[in-house]
């Protein structure tokens, strides 16, 4: 698998640029705005209860929003943006025929360092840097059989006291990024990117010993547009 994923960057970040290249030269310094939206696979990876690790397996997620890139000097860009994102992850309880899904959709605010140099007739893309987030809606559906049951999120750090009426996660994620892309001549951005979350976002129930801690975690595909 990990010898699939090189040989798909690095055929992305050689062969793609060659194949759309339009031998021209493009400069840029400024600030420039773009929008950009993907999809992707996410999932809450961590421990259970007892410290285990969890089984969660990934599910769809998206994201779509805009950010500014600044130079800085030479190649180098800082790159702010804000996004809506949903995230969340999908686990098998006891057997296949019960699945519980959860959906967490959150505000987004990225701050990405940019090495932008000229590859080709545009540039390449590579960048990291870290992002907070807020949590603004959510939902945990378990589909058993032909029944499904769904509730909705309610973003609190201490659900201890709380009824059973709602599904309970924090508010506030933080984390960090990292991508690799090409943005060609036309200003059409291609880009693969990860993100892993640094904090729990799992809520605390006073349960004694409780060692529970899911973090998001995800990677999918972006395009975009440099204006």
């Amino acid at each position: 698998m990990k010898t699939r994923l090189f040989a798909f960057i690095l055929i992305f970040t050689v062969l793609v640029p060659q194949t759309f290249a339009q031998k021209r030269k493009k400069v840029e310094t400024g600030i420039h705005f773009g929008i950009i939206g993907g999809g992707g696979l996410q999932t809450l990876a961590g421990t259970d209860y007892w410290g285990e690790k969890l089984k969660n397996k990934f599910n769809p997620g998206f994201h779509v929003g805009g950010n500014l890139i600044l130079s800085i000097f030479d190649d180098f860009w800082v790159q702010p943006g804000i996004f809506f994102a949903v995230k969340g992850s999908r686990q098998d309880i006891i057997t296949d025929d019960i699945t519980k899904t959860v959906s967490l959709g959150y505000v987004e605010v990225p701050l990405n360092l940019l090495y932008r140099p000229q590859f080709g007739d545009g540039h390449l893309l590579i960048g990291a840097g870290p992002y907070g987030g807020y949590g603004v809606l959510g939902k945990e559906r378990v589909k058993s059989g032909t029944i499904t049951t769904e509730l909705k999120v309610k973003f609190l750090s201490d659900a201890s006291s709380e009824p059973t009426t709602y599904v309970y996660y924090r508010g506030i994620d933080a984390g960090a990024n990292i991508f690799i892309g090409y943005e060609f001549y036309n200003n059409l951005i291609l880009q693969l990117e990860g993100q892993m979350g640094l904090l729990k976002v799992n809520s605390d129930y006073g349960l004694p010993n409780d060692q529970t801690s899911k973090k998001n975690f995800g990677f999918g595909l972006s395009v975009g547009y440099r204006f």
